[in-house]
């Protein structure tokens, strides 16, 4: 859908979008861009479909009915996070969803410790998967050059287990266990690198959970100061 407006009305509705973005901040730029097409688009359609008043009216009338951008967010950004996270393969989207919903809700400050026990219970996910990650890096790598040395030099590799105090052992030849574990051990690096590169993805979705989890901790220390404030 091509979107044209007249300036007046363009000036308008960038200003409404922009403020809209506000509440976006932690997104990646391609998912902030694909949620705030969507709203500009429902703008658009219904400024077109109404056919009274001057053009100022009609989109002040149109965003009127549409909500202020906070309401905006509260009530389609969970819908359309689950479509991005279930096309995305990005489950911590849909958990944002639920997030967002949830917060919607009037939370007291008893809620403040659910959030952070919440944000600390992502972040222990994240350093345990990031450090899994490393491990299966490592141990694929040191598979490697111990897989290497031992269809190279078998003999070696015995050598050291003795000089450790061991007795080695050989299921199968040698040269054939040693292609084995290069095999295994390079699946195994490859898996850690993989998991790692989907880590941005995760660290991301990690961010915007924490972004959206930071701002209702801040909402609802505005609103117990302004309590407080009114019963002075």
């Amino acid at each position: 859908m091509e979107i044209n407006y007249p300036k007046s009305v363009e000036k308008i509705v960038t200003n409404y979008l922009d403020r809209l973005r506000e509440y976006l901040k932690g997104l990646p730029e391609g998912d902030k861009d694909e949620f705030v097409r969507e709203i500009e688009s429902h703008i658009y359609e219904s400024y077109t479909n109404d056919t009274t008043g001057d053009d100022i009216d009609r989109i002040l009338g149109v965003l009127k009915k549409l909500g202020e951008p906070g309401d905006v967010y509260t009530e389609k950004a969970p819908g359309a996070m689950v479509k991005m996270g279930s096309r995305k393969k990005r489950p911590l989207y849909i958990i944002g969803a639920i997030l967002i919903a949830f917060f919607a809700l009037p939370l007291g400050l008893g809620a403040v410790g659910v959030i952070i026990g919440l944000i600390a219970a992502i972040f222990g996910l994240m350093i345990g998967y990031f450090a899994t990650a490393v491990s299966f890096v490592f141990a694929g790598f040191l598979g490697i050059v111990l897989s290497i040395i031992k269809i190279a030099s078998p003999e070696f590799l015995d050598e050291v287990i003795v000089s450790l105090g061991g007795q080695p052992s050989h299921f199968l030849d040698p040269t054939v266990e040693g292609i084995l574990g290069l095999v295994i051990s390079m699946i195994l690096a490859g898996l850690g690198i993989l998991m790692l590169y989907f880590g941005k993805y995760i660290f991301k979705g990690i961010k915007f959970l924490v972004h959206i989890s930071a701002a209702k901790i801040k909402e609802i220390g505005r609103g117990k100061k302004f309590n407080l404030d009114l019963n002075k």
